[in-house]
């Protein structure tokens, strides 16, 4: 099957790294998988499109202008012909608008993953984008989606039940995933970072420094959490994003600057769980972190926020401790239970050797792709695919 993955990456982040997953599975089964990188004229090869080529997969740069007009679809049409697919697979809103309104004749079998699900500001852009991807996306062949959770939102529910479906993220093995580091050239941990997980037992927090990732209250359960069990650990949180200084002010306030470290963006940055005191999570909302899938392979001690797929990964808090999303209170009580603890538990390292290793694999991930790619072609219009010699007027 010659697949083309279409994704307009800003970054190398959980999409990012699920598509490189699922492509280098794809490859080593003997499939085509190509993947298409939209990207602006004025831009340079992206880190994203460095990474693929390490892994030997083709890249097609696809450079399009950033506004919607129909002769940004022509070019964008025009490439996908000459890549001649017979399944596109969409990671991201802006291939889904830009294909998802146009006939299943003129632009093929089409499949979307849905990475995640967020709610932007009323009469933003980003809130326009959403409404015109959910519009999208119902007229798709195959709706992706990466929770069963996901299934009970009221846009995907107005899609035809044959034409979506769940398929979880999947990662390799933590061996392989340090191995593909060295492959891309990551450079290792910054030392300082490593000198200061060293001086004390530290709790690690990693994601984008935004809002929805609950980082502010994470600091101010974490200083109540300290106090109240008397211990001398520290918090280190790995990211970068808008509120970087509003987190610099709590820190100062809450007069835990030699405590908490802002590592910044650190690539890699799972290999500083393997020493960690524990792994935390605060978010008010997620989808099916992959860096939580990293902390169950490090078989670290995990604190989490109860949504998404969370609650499931971590098997109703028996593989990890549960709290609800934006409540204080309960997140000072789970940090003072993993302040407490001494190890990881046994269920959470049985789960990361044995468990783990199969249902969240990038092969498991693979063959259900594939069903699922085998269901759009046999939908779509029986002349779609671009390898059985259609061609189209574009």
């Amino acid at each position: 099957m010659r697949i083309v993955h279409l994704i307009h990456s800003e970054g190398v982040y959980g999409a990012e790294l699920v598509l490189l997953y699922l492509a280098r599975e794809q490859q080593r089964a003997g499939h085509a998988a190509l993947i298409g990188s939209i990207r602006d004229p004025a831009t340079p090869q992206t880190a994203f499109e460095a990474r693929a080529a390490d892994l030997g997969l083709q890249v097609v740069p696809i450079r399009i202008a950033p506004r919607p007009t129909p002769g940004v679809v022509r070019t964008l049409l025009r490439a996908i012909a000459e890549l001649r697919p017979d399944v596109l697979h969409s990671h991201g809103y802006k291939p889904d608008i830009l294909l998802g309104f146009l006939s299943r004749r003129t632009r093929g079998a089409m499949v979307t993953t849905l990475h995640g699900w967020s709610r932007a500001p009323r009469f933003t852009a980003l809130w326009l984008y959403e409404r015109l991807d959910r519009m999208a996306i119902r007229q798709l062949d195959m709706v992706v989606l990466v929770t069963r959770q996901m299934l009970e939102l009221s846009a995907i529910k107005r899609i035809t039940p044959t034409r979506r479906r769940v398929v979880e993220n999947g990662i390799p093995a933590l061996a392989t995933r340090l191995a593909d580091l060295a492959t891309w050239n990551v450079p290792p941990v910054p030392a300082e970072l490593i000198e200061f997980t060293a001086r004390q037992p530290t709790l690690v927090a990693i994601g984008r420094l935004a809002p929805v990732k609950g980082f502010l209250s994470l600091l101010q359960a974490f200083a109540l959490a300290r106090k109240r069990c008397g211990t001398s650990h520290q918090l280190l949180i790995v990211g970068e994003g808008p509120q970087r200084q509003a987190l610099t002010d709590c820190i100062m306030s809450l007069q835990l600057k030699n405590e908490v470290r802002l590592a910044g963006y650190v690539d890699g940055a799972d290999r500083l769980l393997g020493g960690a005191a524990g792994f935390v999570m605060s978010s008010s909302t997620e989808g099916m972190p992959l860096v939580l899938l990293e902390a169950m392979q490090w078989g670290v001690p995990i604190l989490a926020t109860s949504v998404g797929a969370i609650p499931d990964l971590l098997d109703g808090g028996r593989r990890g401790i549960l709290v609800p999303p934006n409540d204080l209170n309960a997140l000072v009580d789970g940090l003072s239970s993993m302040l407490l603890s001494a190890s990881p538990t046994a269920l959470a390292d049985d789960f990361a050797r044995e468990q783990g290793c199969i249902r969240f694999s990038s092969a498991r991930m693979h063959e259900e792709y594939l069903a699922a790619y085998k269901t759009a072609i046999g939908e779509a219009d029986c002349g779609v695919g671009y390898s059985r010699g259609s061609s189209r007027a574009l």
